[in-house]
């Protein structure tokens, strides 16, 4: 019941159509952040997902990614928490598309990682569930859409990953998103 939930949580991320911001002043993340926001993910966690994208990665072909770095995964944590209580609130799961709130992709670059998108991949809330790095990775590699954008774009060499509200003792979080670019 709960993979069923994941995955048409997963399938309404990929359709659901984002509402049009009313001002561009809302679009577009202000500047990076200073700080972790405070439902930044652990080092660990960040580790343990880029190694489950990355086993998968392999099993097709596809060359590693690495991490755009630090401040990128902050930037996607941000994303994340300006993004998330909205999502709540419309009561479905969306990407930013300046809606108001700007994609993933800006708050990487207002980061200072500035390189050629590939895509996002984003892993919603449901109720009282949250994502371990090994539960979104599969999501992701069960979702076509969401398995060519972070596995099947083989030139895809960087990610940066980000999550928000922790969960199960610190080993997963409620919403989960990745960025791949193309360094």
């Amino acid at each position: 019941m709960r993979r069923l939930l994941a995955a048409a949580i997963m399938a309404l991320s990929i359709v659901a159509a984002p509402f049009t911001a009313s001002s561009a002043a809302l679009a577009a993340p202000l500047e990076a952040p200073a700080a972790a926001p405070a439902e930044a993910p652990s080092p660990a966690y960040l580790d343990q997902l880029l190694n489950e994208i990355n086993s998968r990665r392999a099993k097709i072909g596809a060359p590693a990614l690495m991490y755009a770095g630090p401040e990128a995964n902050l930037a996607v944590s941000q994303y994340l928490t300006d993004l998330t209580p909205l999502m709540k609130a419309r009561r479905y799961c969306f990407h930013g598309m300046n809606n108001p709130v700007a994609p993933g992709w800006d708050y990487v670059k207002a980061s200072g990682f500035d390189a050629r998108v590939g895509g996002e991949v984003i892993g919603c809330y449901g109720d009282n569930f949250y994502w371990t790095p090994q539960q979104i990775a599969d999501g992701w590699w069960s979702s076509p859409t969401h398995y060519q954008a972070l596995y099947g774009d083989a030139k895809a060499n960087a990610v940066a990953c980000g999550a928000y509200a922790a969960g199960n003792g610190g080993k997963g979080y409620q919403t989960v998103a990745c960025v791949t670019f193309r360094v």
